[in-house]
Formats: C-alpha cells, sequence, structure tokens
C-alpha cells in the first residue's frame, strides 16, 4: 500500500506507517493509557481522517458535552460540524442525562440495550455500511454496569460494525478496571493502541505503542509523540533506517 498517495503529508501519516497501512475495514481497536495521555485526540484523529475519506462516523460520548467534542475538534483544525450537515457525522449524546439535560439525549445512557437499539438505529440512518464508531469512555460503562453487561455491549456494537465493514474504536484508561477485565477487553478487540505518559529530565512525554493490529504487520516500538494545536497528534518517527528494522512478516504485533 502506497502511504503517500493515500494520506498524502499528513502529519498523521506516520501512525499508519506504525499499523502497516489504514485501520482495517471490519475491526475493532481498544485505544488505552494514562489519563491525558491522548486518547481522546488519537481517536477522533483516525475519526476525522475517515471522514475526510467520506466514510460516515458516529461518536459515543460518555465523557463530555457534544458541544465540548465540536469545540476540541476545532482546535485541531478540524470541522466536524460541516460532516454533521452533511448526515457524515453524528454524535450519540450518553453523559448529557447524567448532568440532568433531557433534550436531544440518550435519557438512560447506563441502559445498554437500550443504547445499542439507539446506536444501531443512528447506523441506519447513516447508510449503514462503513461506519466508523467511538465509543469514549468504557470506563463509565464499566463502573456503572456488571462488567458482563459491558462485555457484552462492547461484543455487540463491534460485531454490528464489522458487519457493516466499518471500524470501531473504544477507549479506555490504564487502571480504571481490574486487570482480568482489562485483559478480557483486550483479548475482544483486533488492535490495540497504548498510550504512555514518561517523566524525563523532569518532563512528562507522550509515547505510543501498537500492541497489536490484526492483517496488519506493525512495528510494536515506542514511539513519542506530540499533541500539537491546529494539527493534533504529530509522531517523531526517525528519519531513516526506522522501517528497515520493522519486524518479519510472522510476528504477532505483541510485546513482552
Amino acid at each position: 500500500m502506497n502511504l503517500q498517495l493515500e494520506y498524502g503529508s499528513s502529519p498523521f501519516k506516520g501512525f499508519y506507517e506504525l499499523i502497516g497501512g489504514s485501520l482495517p475495514d471490519s475491526s475493532s481497536v481498544l485505544v488505552t493509557g494514562d489519563p491525558g495521555s491522548g486518547k481522546t485526540t488519537l481517536a477522533q484523529q483516525i475519526l476525522y481522517e475517515e471522514l475526510q475519506r467520506s466514510r460516515p462516523c458516529i461518536i459515543v460520548t460518555y465523557d463530555t458535552f457534544p458541544a465540548n467534542i465540536l469545540e476540541r475538534m476545532g482546535q485541531f483544525g478540524w470541522d466536524p460540524r460541516k460532516y454533521q450537515l452533511l448526515n457524515k457525522l453524528s454524535i450519540v449524546d450518553c453523559y448529557s442525562a447524567t448532568a440532568g439535560v433531557t433534550e436531544g439525549v440518550v435519557p438512560q445512557p447506563f441502559d445498554l440495550t437500550n443504547v445499542s437499539i439507539y446506536l444501531t438505529s443512528v447506523m441506519e440512518k447513516m447508510g449503514n455500511h462503513q461506519v466508523t464508531i467511538i465509543v469514549d469512555s468504557l470506563m463509565p460503562i464499566f463502573s456503572e454496569t456488571e462488567p458482563k453487561h459491558a462485555v457484552s455491549f462492547l461484543q455487540s456494537i463491534a460485531a454490528k460494525v464489522k458487519k457493516a465493514g466499518g471500524k470501531m474504536i473504544a477507549t479506555l484508561s490504564t487502571g480504571s478496571v481490574q486487570p482480568e477485565l482489562f485483559h478480557k477487553v483486550e483479548s475482544l478487540v483486533d488492535g490495540v493502541v497504548e498510550l504512555r505518559m514518561v517523566e524525563e529530565h523532569q518532563v512528562l512525554r507522550r509515547y505510543l505503542l501498537v500492541r497489536k493490529m490484526d492483517r496488519r504487520q506493525i512495528i510494536p516500538r515506542l514511539v513519542r509523540f506530540d499533541i500539537i494545536s491546529g494539527i493534533g497528534i504529530q509522531l517523531h518517527l526517525p528519519r531513516f533506517g526506522f522501517l528497515r528494522n520493522r519486524p518479519s512478516a510472522g510476528t504477532t504485533g505483541r510485546i513482552s
């Protein structure tokens, strides 16, 4: 695959080099990491790339108001409102009801059966084909519902999206659920991208690691990145020799 042709000179192109191409169609990806490490930004940047490819997208928000999402995306130079007007982007509001808002929201956001039905309806209105869905974040779902119900919800949404040839991206903070449950979630998805905050010389720096990605030959290495206003995530990839040292085609993409 020619990444330069597919993604041009996007500062985000380095991410696709790490995963060996675009995110696979009919796949589910977990973005995990420390609080403040950039999980939401990464998920939204992937989503915006999908919007630019004319793919319909849905954001299921459990962490903030829809207006905050639109404002934050605008800070990176992305224009989500344009895609809302084109019926290419929909925000399913599972957050505002917790603040007492009743208009235009999912009224019982932790009735996961109801949320799943509502989401299916939104997918159908958007054509139900190659839809990308972000669930941001899974933490409130696991906090407010039984783990088995939360896992079943995740599996259900992933199955619906994959059947339609789309992508599901979910975010989850490291340490927010029990380790056994965390590993269970990781085992259910096709790809895992981990973000880390590392203190170096009294400065916190962000790092990204692609731990696995089904149907892709990944580069399983820690890569430093910055979150830049007007741009989004920008990776610091070595200019020479990085891709020459890729793992062999037989690698599973996991690290010990």
